[in-house]
């Protein structure tokens, strides 16, 4: 019996009396239902089934998941630490195998200060612990801000399948997953990235979501297998992305916190080395003459991409654009249209197969567009375009004109504009010519 759990054994009196009742209908149940309840229950729970009946003695050694959680009523770290330590334990001596397990953190479960834990290594040693227990699906979470230092040393487990980070601090040996052989799918949320480097052979799926990057160097990113890349309100330094052969879909957000600005010019690098953002984009000459972002997106089929005009990295690689040979459908923001950097049309110029072209202009008002001609029509006449703006004004007129121009049919342009007598959807609208 753990220490520090107060647990009642029921008396063989009391188990005939309740099943004579016939009450225990739960007990009845195929075991494999059983497991599965108990790998929902937070670990401290599972383990007080053991005096429901004889029968579930020993169910929760078996489950095949863990969920270890705060404990409201310990108000010794120590107790709590002999617990999970002696949890751990006893589920590697089992012969059960482990499916899952999840450590989840919050203030809130804890009569201590639970970064005891973090500072003393306790959650390091687990964290190795359970990977050890050739888990399919780790998540670990802390659901403050205050970022949890991850162990200085790769994670080697051969059955991997699913990793899931919440406010952690990624270094680069656990980013380096050559010991995970199975991993295919990598969630973080609110991670700071310390890293120089992100490597996976095997995944095929990488979200990110208000994650942060080193803000004076690259992290650089190879995943030659991935299939799906979400990259969402992250910001710090844009991270190098090495082309990716097997990308089908690609969303990507850049926050207006990215170090990637330039100080003298809102939506260009200026060059000039007394600008920090410019000196720091560049690092050294081998960025000075090739993308940093875009290049590993060009295999990608489905691609969605904004930013705040300012984030200057996506018009500096448009320099050097690739040919985005297999891109069918595109989303972007105001970004595109942004000052006299025609996005846009690059993306165009550079998209031989697109056949759907969203534009999102909810502020492309503040935003001048170029409408020169950079060379004769390149547009295929199959491509769909929907612009979604507030109102139709003179930058979407403008970008009308500068879709017609390169060779794309009117009436292949549909417009929903922001329905304001309802307060809520839009209205489609079509353009049939120019007044």
């Amino acid at each position: 019996m753990f220490d520090g759990m107060r647990l009642q054994k029921r008396s063989k009196n009391d188990e005939a009396s309740t099943a004579c009742s016939g009450e225990d209908r739960i007990s009845g149940l195929p075991e494999g239902v059983l497991h599965h309840v108990l790998s929902l229950l937070p670990a401290h729970d599972a383990v007080r089934t053991c005096v429901l009946a004889r029968r579930w003695r020993h169910l929760w050694r078996s489950a095949p998941g863990i969920r270890i959680t705060g404990v409201k009523g310990w108000r010794d770290a120590g107790k709590f630490v002999a617990f999970v330590d002696q949890l751990l334990s006893l589920r590697r001596s089992s012969c059960a195998a482990v499916e899952s397990c999840q450590m989840k953190f919050h203030a809130r479960d804890f009569d201590f200060d639970y970064f005891l834990l973090a500072e003393k290594q306790h959650v390091s040693h687990w964290i190795m612990d359970a990977v050890r227990l050739d888990v399919k699906v780790f998540r670990l979470s802390f659901a403050e801000l205050e970022s949890f230092c991850m162990p200085d040393q790769p994670l080697v487990c051969q059955h991997l399948v699913r990793l899931e980070l919440a406010c952690v601090d990624a270094n680069d040996s656990i980013l380096d997953f050559s010991a995970c052989p199975a991993l295919v799918v990598l969630r973080m949320k609110y991670c700071f990235l310390n890293a120089g480097k992100l490597f996976s052979a095997s995944l095929k799926q990488l979200s990110m979501f208000c994650c942060e990057f080193h803000r004076t160097n690259r992290t650089r990113i190879l995943l030659p297998s991935l299939v799906s890349l979400e990259l969402t309100s992250c910001y710090g330094r844009t991270p190098l992305l090495d082309c990716i052969p097997s990308l089908e879909t690609a969303i990507v957000s850049f926050d207006h916190d990215s170090e990637d600005y330039c100080i003298y010019d809102g939506t260009s690098d200026c060059g000039d080395d007394s600008c920090e953002g410019c000196r720091y984009y560049y690092g050294s000459d081998k960025y000075r003459n090739n993308c940093v972002f875009l290049k590993g997106l060009s295999e990608v089929t489905h691609m969605e991409l904004s930013a705040y005009p300012d984030v200057f990295v996506l018009n500096r690689d448009l320099k050097w654009c690739p040919t985005f040979t297999k891109l069918k459908t595109l989303l972007l923001n105001e970004w595109s249209v942004a000052s006299d950097h025609n996005a846009l049309i690059c993306f165009l110029k550079h998209s031989p197969a697109l056949e759907k072209l969203t534009l999102e202009l909810y502020k492309a008002s503040q935003y001048p567009v170029k409408t020169d001609p950079l060379e004769l029509p390149f547009a295929s006449h199959h491509l769909k375009v929907e612009i979604k703006c507030e109102e139709v004004n003179g930058t979407v007129h403008k970008i009308l004109s500068s879709l017609s121009t390169y060779g794309i049919p009117l009436n292949h342009i549909k417009i929903q504009q922001a329905d304001r007598s309802s307060g809520s959807g839009y209205v489609n609208l079509v353009c049939t010519g120019f007044s």
